[in-house]
């Protein structure tokens, strides 16, 4: 069977429209579905604070992360310790991020840097659980050698406290623990 001119034309005109038509169709909802997962994400405010080029609140959505928070606040100052935060934790509402600033002690030695955090404890009264050696933070009520160890690997592994309730985030610390301590402790220099 062979088709005419007339024929062909009819059915490419056909399979055009049809063509058309399903892309139009799926177009649409694409861009629906779209909406509908932007309309999931509610808004969050997040401070941000340190060595960040404009600290301040940002309107950041749910689910954002602090590299996106960092970026949004205009990057890092040349002095900012990167390695002191996780990049890629989810924020929370209300939540305030603070990028450190890189230590003189990091370039040191282990024993000069127990030297500088004993000298600092020592004058705030405080210890600094960012930057306290293990006998520092076994000198804690109710933290011994194996807990002060776990406070180490979690700084070690997810970065510095940015506020002191964090170390609540190091597993056999708890709210009781927590208040024996939490006037002993800062997160600041």
């Amino acid at each position: 069977m062979i088709l005419e001119k007339r024929e062909w034309i009819i059915i490419v005109i056909f399979a055009f429209v049809f063509g058309f038509a399903i892309g139009h169709y799926t177009t649409k909802l694409t861009s629906k579905e779209n909406v509908q997962i932007n309309q999931n994400f509610e808004k969050i405010f997040v401070q941000i604070s340190g060595e960040i080029k404009y600290p301040g609140v940002y309107e950041m959505l749910e689910g954002d992360r602090v590299f996106q928070l960092v970026e949004k606040a205009g990057g890092v100052t040349e002095n900012a310790d990167i390695n002191s935060i996780n990049l890629s934790k989810k924020l929370i509402d209300g939540e305030k991020i603070i990028i450190f600033p890189k230590k003189e002690i990091n370039k040191q030695e282990p024993s000069t840097i127990n030297q500088a955090s004993s000298i600092e404890s020592k004058k705030t009264g405080l210890i600094n659980i960012n930057t306290a050696s293990q006998s520092e933070l076994e000198s804690l009520p109710g933290i011994g050698p194996t807990l002060a160890q776990r406070i180490i690997d979690y700084r070690e592994k997810n970065g510095y406290f940015q506020k002191i309730e964090d170390i609540k985030k190091v597993s056999g610390i708890g709210d009781k623990k927590f208040e024996a301590i939490k006037d002993l402790i800062t997160v600041g220099p």
